[in-house]
C-alpha cells in the first residue's frame, strides 16, 4: 500500500506500480513462465516487462491486452488477478457489475450472481454477456481477437474509472 502511482490511472491511460507489477509476475509464474518468456508470449520488448514487474514502467491498453492474451485471461479475470480491479477497488465502492447498464439488465444479473452462482464475485462469461455492449464486440466480424480483448479492456477500464473517478 506504499505505491503512490494508482495501478489505473485513466487521465493517461497506463497500468504500472509495484503491486501491478508484483501481481503480474506471479501470473507468469503461474503460468510456468519466466519475464521473457512472457514478453515473448505477449510480443512485446522483455526489458520493458522487467521494467513494469519492477514498478519503474507503464503500460497502455494495447500492451495490456497483449499479456492478457499471453496468460490466456479473458478481461475481467485479469484486470481483477492484476489488481486493477482488486479488493481494494471493489471495497471502496466499484460495483462488481459496473459494466452493466442501470436497470434490469443489472437487476437480473445481481440476482442471478446472489442465488444462482453465489460463489463467484463476477462471473465473467455470464455477466459481460449481459452487457450490450460487450455482446456486440463479440459479434464484431471486423476486429481480430486481440483487437476485441483490447476494446474491451479499454472499455471495462474506462467504465471503472468512471465509477472511481479517474483511478484504480
Amino acid at each position: 500500500m506504499d505505491d503512490p502511482q494508482p495501478a489505473y490511472d485513466g487521465a493517461t491511460g497506463t497500468a504500472g506500480g509495484a503491486a501491478f507489477g508484483a501481481a503480474l509476475q506471479r501470473l507468469a509464474q503461474a503460468r510456468e513462465m519466466d519475464l521473457a518468456a512472457l514478453a515473448g508470449a505477449a510480443e512485446l520488448d522483455p526489458a520493458l516487462v522487467d521494467r513494469v514487474v519492477a514498478g519503474e514502467a507503464r503500460l497502455a491498453v494495447p500492451a495490456l491486452a497483449r499479456l492478457a492474451r499471453a496468460l490466456r485471461l479473458r478481461p475481467i479475470a485479469f484486470l481483477q488477478q492484476t489488481d486493477l480491479l482488486g479488493l481494494v477497488t471493489y471495497a471502496a465502492g466499484l460495483d462488481p457489475l459496473y459494466f452493466l447498464p442501470d436497470g434490469q439488465i443489472r437487476h437480473d444479473a445481481r440476482i442471478y450472481m446472489r442465488e444462482i452462482n453465489p460463489r463467484h464475485a463476477v462471473p465473467e462469461g455470464d455477466m459481460t454477456k449481459r452487457s450490450p455492449a460487450l455482446k456486440a464486440l463479440g459479434e464484431d466480424t471486423v476486429l481480430d481477437a486481440l483487437g476485441k480483448l483490447e476494446v474491451e479492456l479499454a472499455y471495462l477500464l474506462r467504465a471503472a474509472v468512471q465509477s472511481t473517478g479517474g483511478t484504480l
